[in-house]
């Protein structure tokens, strides 16, 4: 190879390396510009899933508040509905309030069904096995006609004794929702 095929060689490469530059370096912007929008729709995909936990874990919580209010509550109108029972003053008033407060409770049961884990609905069950237990036997005491093992005192007591089921109800809510003691 003589001087001038040389340095036509080397004239060659070097237009070739200036005409393909802009190619190279356009090909390699491209590529950090997709890499760029990748990690912007990653980061902007975290952020929703955080939302979208942040947004469960309130709509957990306030169901199990729910809860806890409307099964307490149905707990107390059980027990007042009890003593104007034994005292002879239970009448549609009364038995409006304590209604309400059932539908309250299972309205609030239903949407626990759909929203707790096991352990919670777990914790569930012997709240709502005892408050229907003492609403039937509360029930026959209003008809007259009272269940064996079911007086006045009977009842009252069923009722103070299941009160542990709302501790562990509380507990395996908490415990669910991340709340540390």
């Amino acid at each position: 190879m003589n001087g001038n095929t040389g340095a036509l060689l080397i004239a060659v490469v070097g237009v070739l390396g200036t005409l393909s530059a802009p190619v190279v370096s356009q090909r390699l912007s491209a590529s950090a510009r997709r890499e760029e929008f990748a990690l912007q729709r990653l980061h902007r995909q975290e952020d929703f899933d955080r939302e979208l936990q942040r947004e469960a874990l309130a709509a957990k919580r306030a169901c199990y508040v729910s809860l806890t209010a409307t099964s307490r509550r149905y707990r107390v109108e059980l027990m007042n509905y009890l003593h104007r029972v034994n005292g002879g003053t239970a009448g549609d008033g009364p038995r409006g309030e304590l209604e309400e407060a059932r539908r309250g409770y299972i309205a609030s049961l239903a949407e626990t069904q759909m929203t707790a884990t096991a352990p919670v609905l777990d914790a569930v069950d012997p709240v709502t096995s005892s408050l229907s237990e003492a609403y039937r036997a509360i029930m026959a005491l209003d008809g007259g006609h009272p269940q064996p093992g079911w007086s006045f005192e009977e009842t009252r007591d069923f009722l103070q004794e299941h009160l542990e089921d709302w501790r562990h109800l509380r507990a395996a809510t908490r415990a669910d929702l991340g709340v540390r003691d």
